[in-house]
C-alpha cells in the first residue's frame, strides 16, 4: 500500500504546479458563478435569479450555431504547437455566430408574446453580444493548451471581479433584469475581444493541423450534448413551473457543478500530455474512478451547512437534491477521460455516435421526467445521461482500433 502511495506521488509530481493553477482558475471561475448566483438571490430573490438562468438557458442553446467544436479543437492543436489553427478556428467560429443575433430576436419576440415581454426585451437586449459572447471563446482553450494555467487564472479573476461588481450593482440600484444581463455580456464580452487580441498577438508560428475544421464539425456534436444537457432543463422547467423552482434546480446544478469543475480542471492539467503519450490507456484510470466514489460519500453530510450558510433556509430544498446529484461524480470523472481518448485517437464518428445517442436520451428523460416529477425529474435525467455517455463512449473505446495511435 506505502509502495502504490509513492508510485502515485511520483506519477503526479511533474503535474504539481499545473494542477495548482489549473485548480486555481477552476476555483475563480467556480467562486464567481457561485458569488453571482448569492448576490442574485440575497439582494434580489430567488424568482429574479430563475429569470437569469432561464434567459442564460436560452442564449446558451444557441451557442452551437458558433460550431463549438472549434474549441476543442484548439486545445489540442495548441498542445501540439499549432498556433496557425487558433487565428483560423475562432474567425471561423466568429462568422458562424453572427447568424445567431437574429435567431435569438426572433426567440425573444415570442417570449415577449406568450411568456413574460421582460424576458422577451432582455433577449432581444443580449443578443449583439454573441458573437463576442461564443465566438470569441478560444482564448481559454489556447492557453490550457499550452499549459498557461496561471496567466489564464490572473485573466479571469480580473474579467469576474469586474464582472460581479456589474451584477452587483445592477441589482442594488435597479433589480431589472434586462440591465442586469446587459452589465453582465457587457464586461465578458469586452474581455474576451482584449484577451482574444492578447493571444493574437503571442501566436509564434502559422503552423496548421489540416483537420482542424473537419475535427471542429464532428466535435460540434460534443458540444451539442453538452447544450442540451446543461440548457434543456432549465427551459423547460423554466416554461412549466415557477421561476423560483428554476432557481431551486439552478442552485443544484450551480452548487454540484463545484465538484464537477474541480475534477475537469485537475484532468486538463494532465490531458495535454494525454494528447502525447503513446503508453497511457483508458485502463490506466479505472482505479482513480473507484476512488471517486469515496467523494460523494463524504460530501453527503457536509453539503448542508454551506448551502444554508451561502442561499439562506429558504432555499433548503437544494440540499436534498444536492446531495442526490453528487452521487454522479465518479461518472462525469470517467467520461471525460474516456472523452478525451476518443479525441485522442480522432475517433469523430464514434464521439458523433455516443453523443447523438446520449442526447436523444436526455432530451426524451427530460420531457417524460420532468413534467411528472419537476425538480427530481430534472435531477434524475442528468445524472443518468452520464452513466449513458460514459458507457457508450467506453463500449466504442473498446470495439474500435484508435487510429495512427500505437497504445
Amino acid at each position: 500500500m506505502i509502495n502504490k502511495t509513492i508510485k502515485f506521488i511520483e506519477e503526479v509530481k511533474p503535474h504539481t504546479s499545473k494542477i495548482f493553477w489549473s485548480n486555481i482558475n477552476q476555483g475563480i471561475t467556480t467562486a464567481s458563478a457561485l458569488a453571482v448566483s448569492i448576490v442574485l438571490t440575497r439582494l434580489g430573490s430567488k424568482e429574479l435569479y430563475g429569470q437569469y438562468l432561464f434567459i442564460l438557458g436560452i442564449f446558451g442553446l444557441f451557442s452551437i450555431i458558433s460550431v463549438p467544436g472549434v474549441r476543442i479543437c484548439v486545445f489540442r492543436t495548441a498542445a501540439q504547437v499549432y498556433d496557425g489553427v487558433y487565428r483560423r478556428a475562432t474567425r471561423f467560429s466568429f462568422l458562424w455566430s453572427l447568424i445567431g443575433i437574429p435567431l435569438l430576436v426572433i426567440t425573444g419576440i415570442f417570449i415577449y408574446l406568450f411568456k413574460a415581454r421582460i424576458l422577451g426585451i432582455g433577449l432581444i437586449a443580449v443578443a449583439l453580444f454573441f458573437p463576442f459572447e461564443e465566438g470569441l471563446q478560444n482564448w481559454m482553450l489556447f492557453l490550457k493548451g499550452r499549459s498557461g494555467f496561471r496567466r489564464l487564472a490572473f485573466y479571469n479573476s480580473i474579467k469576474f471581479f469586474i464582472n460581479l461588481v456589474a451584477i452587483t450593482a445592477s441589482i442594488v440600484f435597479t433589480k431589472n433584469i434586462i440591465v442586469i444581463l446587459v452589465s453582465c455580456f457587457l464586461v465578458s464580452s469586452g474581455f474576451n475581444i482584449f484577451y482574444h487580441l492578447k493571444v493574437l498577438n503571442s501566436l509564434k508560428n502559422d503552423e496548421v493541423d489540416p483537420d482542424w475544421k473537419r475535427q471542429s464539425l464532428s466535435l460540434t456534436i460534443v458540444i451539442l450534448s453538452t447544450v442540451v444537457f446543461g440548457r434543456v432543463d432549465i427551459v423547460l422547467i423554466g416554461a412549466l413551473l415557477p421561476f423560483g423552482e428554476v432557481a431551486v434546480y439552478g442552485l443544484v446544478m450551480k452548487f454540484t457543478d463545484v465538484f464537477f469543475r474541480i475534477i475537469q480542471s485537475t484532468l486538463e492539467a494532465i490531458i495535454p500530455n494525454l494528447y502525447q503519450s503513446k503508453k497511457i490507456t483508458v485502463g490506466y484510470f479505472y482505479k482513480f474512478f473507484l476512488l471517486s466514489f469515496l467523494i460523494p460519500i463524504i460530501l453527503y453530510p457536509l453539503i448542508k451547512y454551506p448551502v444554508l450558510f451561502l442561499y439562506g433556509r429558504e432555499c433548503l430544498d437544494v440540499v436534498g437534491f444536492s446531495r442526490l446529484y453528487v452521487v454522479i461524480i465518479p461518472f462525469c470523472f470517467l467520461d471525460t477521460i474516456a472523452t478525451h481518448f476518443m479525441i485522442k485517437y480522432k475517433l469523430n464518428r464514434e464521439i458523433n455516435v455516443s453523443r447523438i445517442v446520449s442526447m436523444i436520451a436526455v432530451v426524451v428523460l427530460y420531457a417524460t421526467l420532468i413534467p411528472l416529477y419537476g425538480i427530481l425529474g430534472g435531477v434524475i435525467s442528468s445524472m443518468l445521461y452520464f452513466v449513458i455517455q460514459v458507457a457508450m463512449n467506453l463500449f466504442l473505446l473498446q470495439v474500435r482500433k484508435p487510429k495512427n495511435i500505437s497504445d
